[in-house]
């Protein structure tokens, strides 16, 4: 593939109105059970008298769209590139092109709007040069195809031209393209995803199983099957694998992640094959934030990865390869553009955690990548989604959980109507948040990053069984790790819709491994505890919480604090497991807000 990095190569019908919320506001006494007590060590107490929560926001900032003209690097890189557009709509050469659709998608501007005046977008020259992809070799195609999606084009019907159905015409029993290759399977199940195509497809699992085969022991990947690993290719492994379904948790990406980090070099930077440059920085950008890390963390010597991918930048928003060689500035400089927008490729997608409460239990929750999407009604006709949208999400999170989902055409949209068997009845039905916010729009309509309110950069989508009048709740704690017989803290809030703030919840249900203890008037409890447990509350009228996973830690020696004995605490830890797993695991999310974790 040509400039493939290396030298060489609805849920609801539209809204309406909104039914007037009745608004409780807590002003009760404390409800205590018998494992609730008055204080708790070590912490700071407020003028309420009770002890302070931490709540830490996820950190990975995410720009908004830039417009041209100020003073950004990522501005100054967007800025390069429309200088040296052609009126044809080229920039630099076709390879390149599409790279840098890629890039202007990733920074949530329009293709098709990036042209000269009175000349050609960068999109048609794509399209009116496809003659430029060679058909028989797969990274070629992909690239194409992941410039088409970017742009929201239908890769299946490019003047005439189905070129995903090219893709999958690489296919060779249990891998795409050549067998001794592993870069054409990166790229190809990334532009598959890219394209809507199912995660659950032979091609796409098929190829997934062939990647994780051949990682290296080191945890890295190289371009061929038996190469020394190295960075450039372990991020697109990365990428592709997260895309296809991968959870970030799993051992293949954790020893991946661990293969990136020890290749970090002084400075923050990444080399491949013996370079630091900005190509390999920008692509570990890409796979740290494809798995929801923050890129600024990642560190050597004090300085991020960040940092060094700008001190490649140049005085006119370029980017070098190196120091001393410039390279392909215009295609450095697409490879940057992405990076410096915290996306992944495929650019036309982004990893957003998605979480679903049933009528009584959470059907499903974790990240997942949306891209476009295809959607089919109940009458078996299939809607193309070229956008990530909240039913593209859905969809995604159906294909990877194993459940079913049921939409149906209306006259004003596709509505969701039943989700693992639950289905909507009289007065409720199947809603969703995004961030907590309610929008106005259907879930075919929301399109991530680009509707509003809320405001983007988006962050997580809420579907749920209830009525318009339910509000959310949200849970933080003041520790996840204590010992036996330490206490900790619950605050329990609601989303209040008519001021966007969470307030306290009095009369809140805290469940906590088979016990169940009621929130005070300021939406507190404080419990001593036994074992291992998920935390998590609800309360009739509103929709559940998300969960927090609390561990238990070995006492130290000559610790005070009471413990079981070595029978009883392997029996409790046993039932926390018992809990955990035996019943519905989908029911223990994590609550993202309350600690900084990976979603």
């Amino acid at each position: 593939m040509t400039a493939m990095k290396k030298p060489r190569a609805i849920h609801y019908l539209t809204v309406l109105g909104f039914l007037a919320f009745l608004l409780l506001f807590p002003i009760f006494f404390v409800q205590e059970t018998s494992e609730a007590t008055q204080t708790l060590e070590g912490k700071t107490v407020s003028e309420s008298g009770n002890p302070e929560v931490d709540h830490v926001e996820d950190n990975i900032s995410i720009p908004e769209a830039t417009t041209l003209g100020s003073e950004t690097p990522l501005s100054k890189a967007l800025n390069y590139l429309r200088s040296i557009q052609g009126s044809d709509g080229k920039i630099s050469d076709f390879a390149t092109s599409c790279w840098a659709v890629m890039a202007i998608a990733a920074a949530g501007e329009d293709p098709h709007n990036w042209k000269k005046p009175s000349g050609k977008s960068i999109v048609e020259y794509l399209i009116e040069n496809r003659g430029q992809v060679d058909l028989d070799v797969p990274t070629d195609v992909a690239r194409f195809v992941l410039a088409m999606t970017a742009a929201g084009e239908d890769p299946r019907s490019i003047n005439g031209t189905n070129y995903v159905e090219i893709l999958n015409g690489f296919f060779n029993k249990s891998q795409i393209g050549s067998p001794s290759q592993l870069n054409d399977d990166f790229w190809v199940v990334m532009a598959l995803v890219s394209a809507g195509e199912n995660a659950n497809s032979t091609i796409i699992r098929s190829s997934v199983n062939f990647i994780k085969a051949h990682q290296n022991a080191d945890g890295g990947w190289s371009w061929a099957v038996g190469v020394a690993s190295d960075v450039d290719d372990t991020a697109a492994a990365i990428m592709a694998l997260i895309s296809a379904g991968e959870d970030n948790s799993t051992g293949t990406i954790t020893r991946a992640l661990q293969y990136l980090k020890s290749q970090q070099q002084p400075g923050g930077g990444f080399s491949s094959w013996g370079t630091v440059n900005s190509a390999s920085d920008s692509w570990a950008i890409g796979a740290i934030c494809s798995v929801g890390q923050n890129p600024a963390d990642w560190k050597k010597d004090g300085a991020s990865v960040i940092d060094h991918l700008l001190s490649l930048q140049n005085a006119d928003g370029s980017f070098n390869w190196t120091k001393t060689a410039p390279s392909n500035k215009a295609l450095m400089t697409s490879y940057a553009i992405v990076a410096l927008c915290m996306r992944q490729y495929p650019t036309n997608g982004l990893p957003i955690y998605t979480r679903i409460e049933g009528k009584q239990t959470t059907i499903w929750r974790r990240r997942v990548f949306v891209a476009a999407s295809i959607v089919v009604d109940d009458s078996g006709q299939s809607h193309y989604l070229p956008k990530p949208t909240v039913l593209g999400a859905l969809d995604k999170a159906a294909e990877i959980g194993g459940f079913t989902y049921k939409v149906r055409q209306t006259g004003i949209g596709l509505y969701v109507y039943s989700i693992a068997g639950e289905e909507a009845a009289g007065l409720y039905g199947w809603m969703y948040r995004v961030d907590y916010y309610m929008p106005y729009v259907g879930m075919a309509d929301f399109e991530w990053d680009i509707t509003s309110p809320p405001t983007p950069p988006h962050r997580e989508l809420l579907i749920y069984y209830g009525t318009w009048t339910d509000l959310p709740l949200k849970i933080w704690v003041n520790k996840t790790e204590v010992h036996v017989g330490e206490n900790i803290t619950v605050l329990v809030k609601y989303y209040d819709d008519a001021s966007g703030i969470w307030n306290p919840l009095e009369g809140a249900t805290v469940h906590f491994l088979g016990r169940r203890y009621t929130t005070n008037a300021t939406g507190y409890v404080i419990i001593t505890v036994r074992y291992d447990p998920p935390v998590w509350a609800e309360k009739t009228g509103y929709i559940r919480s998300d969960v927090i996973e609390v561990k238990i830690l070995t006492n130290p020696t000559g610790s005070s604090i009471s413990s079981n004995t070595t029978s009883e605490r392997q029996s409790t830890e046993d039932e926390a497991n018992t809990l955990l797993f035996s019943r519905p695991w989908r029911r223990f999310p994590l609550e993202p807000e309350l600690y900084e974790i990976i979603r």
